[in-house]
């Protein structure tokens, strides 16, 4: 016998402090009396009886009181059990966003919940049971266990998270624990997501139990916020583009305000037919600052309704130019007094040292590779044969290009990328922490003509190809100066004061150099945090701070999620249970002994209610009595 809650034992006190009120009431108040004749017949245990004695009444409360603090307790007597050891349970509980969306009031997340619980509350008693919940990541909330109160306890601390689902590698961690121990288990899952959407083979799929929840499809959501603004113009020049896409079938209506940091610059009533969009373009800013968008619509899913972007404030960036080439820098002259913010600072080779740079430079090295790491982005173009960054292996000409990576920002708009010209290139062998931008073939294989990666925390653009007089300014070669502005934007340094964009569900990571002592976090809920590792999960939408000793950044995080505002799901109709096939002869047969807690603290409530009326019949029968 034991108790489950001794954080509950200083209510004891509470005996005294009835046992306070008792003699408070028995005090005897001195008054002057002109005479004692009165007192003269008063009978000696009339007048002892003014002492505390405890009555009936006292005890029925004392007894009140301690079954009341014996509920609190959760008292528990252990209960021996012997017999084989029991099932195995697995519970995949989805935590995406769309888990929030409400159907007649009620979250998706609470129906699922209390289909867990009549999971949880049908075991037997050593029958193991493992948690896993699963939004942008899978984890294992509790292993294996029978201790079934644990596990209700970590199932009711779950909340639902504003981020995309990856039920399918939820559901496979599920799978690998079963089959980890050689015993066969039962996987439970608990989503809104039909089943049929996921890509498991048939096997899988029938060793799922599958409970489904949702029906409603009332939902309108900002589909993206995106504002346009390249690293040359002002804010005055920048441009938001939102798109509001409506998934329910049938025509809402909704009013769409934009704030720019907090005064409303833009607000729309507008209906939208069912399932589709409308796009909204806002330009004409009269500053800096944070743009928030906001949809205010009645649908079931309300945080897909707001979303975080900035415009920016043109800031100056020098181009360092490392040359020997004089009509290079000629030509990056004209370029930058037509590129606002621009300043071009030009040394030859020699005379170039890396502590002439600053971080928020960007560094042109033309034929030349330093010995040093220079401690900025850095475009290289046309390295020599003999350098310590990009081996080269030997020269080519007259070289076609053979593939590029178009997802990659530098070739973002830019088309015709086979007729950039290549006079003369040097065939590099591609360093391990580089990755292929353009490629061309020759006898050595496919090789990198351009390459990007990041090395010591800092961008590298490499171009394995020479820039001949004139080819930047050249009109025949506007695909070449495009991937050069291209290049240029990519290697521009963030402004450290601007806020990072990110989708929710990311992870942040801190630079390396920032240090963690004394770090705090602030989430979108207000909470203040220590930071103890050098990444965050943006795991809800809003804005996070990070701040250190001398480092802090701003995270906007938001949730453009068709797959999560899609709340209808019309392609499933397994909306129940998808019944598992029972392989046969798996379960063990071996015994256990174990000690299985039975609490009886409900039953002192019970007892306490059923004493209260008691005493509630006695003091009604007792006060007649002591009026006589």
């Amino acid at each position: 016998m034991g108790i489950l809650n001794p954080a509950a034992l200083p209510f004891v006190s509470l005996l005294g402090v009835l046992v306070l009120i008792y003699l408070r009431q028995r005090t005897r108040t001195r008054i002057e009396v002109p005479s004692l004749l009165f007192w003269t017949d008063v009978p000696e245990d009339r007048v002892r009886s003014r002492r505390f004695r405890p009555d009936l009444l006292f005890l029925l409360q004392v007894l009140l009181l301690l079954l009341l603090i014996g509920g609190l307790l959760h008292p528990y007597w252990s209960r021996t059990v012997t017999e084989t050891r029991g099932d195995r349970q697995i519970l995949v509980f989805d935590l995406s966003a769309s888990m929030q969306a409400r159907e007649n009031g009620v979250r998706r997340f609470d129906l699922a919940l209390d289909q867990a619980k009549d999971v949880l509350h049908a075991l037997a008693p050593l029958d193991e049971v493992m948690l896993i919940g699963i939004a942008a990541r899978p984890q294992v909330i509790s292993g294996f266990t029978t201790d079934h109160r644990l596990v209700l306890h970590r199932l009711e601390g779950l909340r639902p998270q504003d981020t995309g689902t990856q039920l399918e590698l939820g559901i496979e961690l599920a799978l690998v624990q079963r089959d980890r121990a050689g015993r066969q288990a039962q996987i439970h899952v608990f989503t809104d997501l039909p089943s049929n959407q996921l890509s498991l083979s048939q096997t899988q799929q029938q060793a799922l139990t599958y409970h489904r929840v949702g029906e409603t499809d009332d939902n309108m959501a900002l589909a993206s916020v995106h504002v346009y603004q390249n690293p040359f113009q002002d804010y005055s020049q920048a441009q938001a583009y939102i798109l509001v896409r409506n998934y329910a079938n049938r025509t809402k209506t909704a009013t769409l305000r934009v704030e720019l940091n907090g005064q409303t610059v833009f607000q729309e009533a507008f209906s939208l037919s069912a399932n589709n969009t409308r796009s909204f373009s806002l330009g004409g800013f009269t500053g800096p600052g944070q743009l928030a968008v906001h949809l205010e619509s009645e649908d079931a899913l309300a945080v897909d309704n707001h979303a975080l972007n900035w415009v920016a404030e043109r800031r100056s960036t020098q181009l360092v130019l490392v040359s020997p080439a004089p009509h290079l820098h000629q030509e990056l002259q004209q370029l930058s007094r037509v590129l606002p913010g621009v300043t071009l600072r030009s040394t030859r080779p020699e005379d170039f040292s890396p502590t002439q740079v600053d971080e928020q430079d960007v560094v042109l090295f033309h034929q030349f590779v330093p010995d040093e790491a220079v401690p900025a982005n850095s475009l290289y173009i046309f390295p020599p044969v003999e350098n310590s960054l990009f081996p080269v292996l030997t020269e080519a000409a007259d070289l076609t290009i053979l593939d590029w990576n178009d997802e990659h920002e530098i070739l973002h708009n830019l088309q015709y990328v086979e007729a950039l010209p290549f006079k003369q290139a040097r065939i590099l062998a591609l360093p391990s922490w580089a990755q292929v931008l353009i490629s061309s073939k020759t006898s050595h294989g496919e090789i990198p003509l351009a390459l990007t990666g990041e090395r010591n925390g800092h961008r590298i653009v490499c171009l394995a190809f020479d820039l001949g007089a004139g080819n930047l300014t050249d009109s025949d070669n506007l695909t070449l100066l495009v991937l050069f502005l291209n290049a240029l934007r990519w290697l521009r340094p963030p402004n450290p004061l601007d806020p990072h964009l990110l989708p929710a569900g990311d992870v942040f990571f801190l630079p390396t150099d920032a240090p963690l002592d004394g770090a705090r976090l602030s989430t979108p809920q207000t909470e203040v945090q220590v930071l103890e590792a050098d990444t965050v999960s943006l795991d809800r939408v809003g804005i996070y701070r990070v701040e250190t000793v001398s480092y802090q950044a701003e995270l906007y995080a938001n949730l453009f999620d068709e797959a999560e505002s899609d709340i209808g799901r019309q392609t499933g109709d397994d909306t129940g249970t998808v019944q598992p096939a029972v392989s046969p002869g798996v379960q063990t047969s071996s015994k256990a002994v174990q000690q299985i807690p039975v609490e009886f603290g409900q039953n002192l409530y019970w007892l306490a209610a059923l004493l209260l009326f008691a005493e509630w019949l006695y003091a009604l029968w007792r006060s007649p009595l002591e009026g006589v």
